[in-house]
């Protein structure tokens, strides 16, 4: 398994292909509709570097808030149909991707491309695949009367 990818051609995309692994605790960190931008996120852990997994452009998405334990994979050619169905999604990029976790939940998000890449910054600094504005910290909002 790659450590970085960013997939967006069609010949990444293969029916029941997994695409990305992990066994770390994944949550949903940020979703921009403005952007059509899903972004999980892996907790931090000892010795283990931050992984960011994006999916952009974002055309329709059923997720859970936590992942413990996360594969990604493309849909089967069966799972494919019913969900760009369910979704009113038929004539967009059609590439659905399943979220599948250790005790058995699937999820999917439909979207164009899906990419990941591991560093080792702050759980709160920006992911190097997408901007988004930073974590509201209070630290840096509120005045200093108001944190003492």
């Amino acid at each position: 398994m790659q450590t970085d990818a960013w997939l967006n051609r069609d010949d990444c995309f293969v029916p029941g292909r997994e695409l990305f692994r992990s066994d770390r605790r994944f949550e949903v960190w940020v979703y921009s509709v403005s952007h059509s931008q899903l972004l999980l996120r892996s907790e931090l852990a000892d010795n283990a570097p931050r992984i960011d997994v994006l999916f952009k452009p974002v055309e329709a998405v059923r997720t859970g808030m936590v992942y413990d334990g996360l594969v990604i994979r493309c849909a089967t050619a069966e799972e494919r149909a019913r969900i760009l169905a369910e979704t009113d999604t038929v004539g967009r990029s059609g590439r659905v991707h399943i979220l599948e976790t250790s005790d058995g939940r699937a999820d999917y998000v439909v979207s164009a491309a899906v990419g990941w890449a591991y560093d080792d910054e702050d759980v709160r600094a920006p992911s190097r695949l997408a901007f988004f504005p930073p974590a509201s910290d209070p630290v840096r909002i509120l005045p200093l009367a108001a944190r003492s």
